[in-house]
């Protein structure tokens, strides 16, 4: 996947079952490779073109607006890949599964959850 970077995103959440609700909320995004907790942690792996590397970076420099307490990324520039990976790319862009929800909550929740739901 020439042009990817790939982002290993370790945060911390206020507590298990809101690292819990985190990982689900992102478990359908495109750019998502694995997603899981421990305890209060929340471990993700995504790979997106080198242009969205802003994305990646973003649960770092503003956590709270991601609904982390605190969160570390690691970016991974130099990709390889065995020779029988088989990574999942949408035919199409599509939204992460809690876009609709947005309607119901505040100001302050919305942007919160923009990042977790893929709008950019």
């Amino acid at each position: 996947m020439k042009g990817s970077i790939c982002g290993i995103v370790i945060g911390e959440a206020s507590s298990v079952e809101e690292a819990k609700r985190l990982a689900e909320a992102m478990k359908n995004c495109p750019n998502l490779v694995a997603s899981g907790t421990s305890s209060n942690k929340l471990y993700s792996v995504y790979i997106v073109p080198e242009e969205k590397k802003w994305w990646l970076k973003y649960p770092e420099t503003n956590p709270k607006a991601t609904g982390l307490e605190k969160a570390r990324v690691y970016i991974i520039q130099n990709l390889l890949y065995p020779e029988k990976f088989a990574f999942r790319m949408p035919e199409k862009k599509r939204d992460c599964s809690m876009r609709g929800e947005l309607l119901n909550m505040s100001i302050a929740r919305r942007i919160q959850l923009l990042w977790l739901s893929r709008y950019y």
